[in-house]
């Protein structure tokens, strides 16, 4: 970017010597010209500034992004474990709007009312689709 300002300033100092008229057609351009190319080079100056500020917050998240994957990991669970959690409490919602398929908690429902996350759509969850017998060979669970 430091180029660029330079290269602007540079052009600017030759106009000024060719001591122009700037009341004639040909000055008021590369006057104009000029003013242009120096606003564009402030906004590319800005850029940089915000895109310098991105990278140093991105490498910030990396960071503590490593750091909790450690503390994670680290926590007892190794790649021989297996997540476990209670079948019998989650239920695999299919919303019957937009298709999205995702599985919740069914206590977190309220008068069995439901909002798809993903269009929003507000649906009553129906016994039949919501549950599913987890059996092997069972044809109403879908693969996720």
């Amino acid at each position: 970017m430091k180029y660029i300002n330079e290269k602007v300033a540079y052009t600017k100092g030759l106009v000024d010597g060719l001591e122009l008229d700037q009341a004639s057609n040909e000055g008021k351009v590369l006057v104009q010209v000029l003013d242009i190319l120096e606003d564009i080079v402030d906004a590319l100056d800005g850029i940089t500034e915000a895109q310098e500020e991105l990278e140093e917050y991105v490498e910030m998240v990396d960071d503590d992004l490593s750091d909790l994957e450690e503390f994670i990991l680290d926590e007892d669970f190794s790649d021989d474990d297996e997540f476990e959690f209670d079948e019998e409490d989650y239920y695999e919602i299919i919303c019957p709007e937009c298709g999205n398929i995702y599985i919740t908690e069914f206590e977190a429902f309220e008068n069995n009312a439901v909002v798809c996350p993903d269009c929003g759509a507000p649906f009553k969850l129906n016994e039949e689709v919501a549950s599913c017998c987890g059996e092997d060979g069972c044809d109403c669970h879908q693969e996720i």
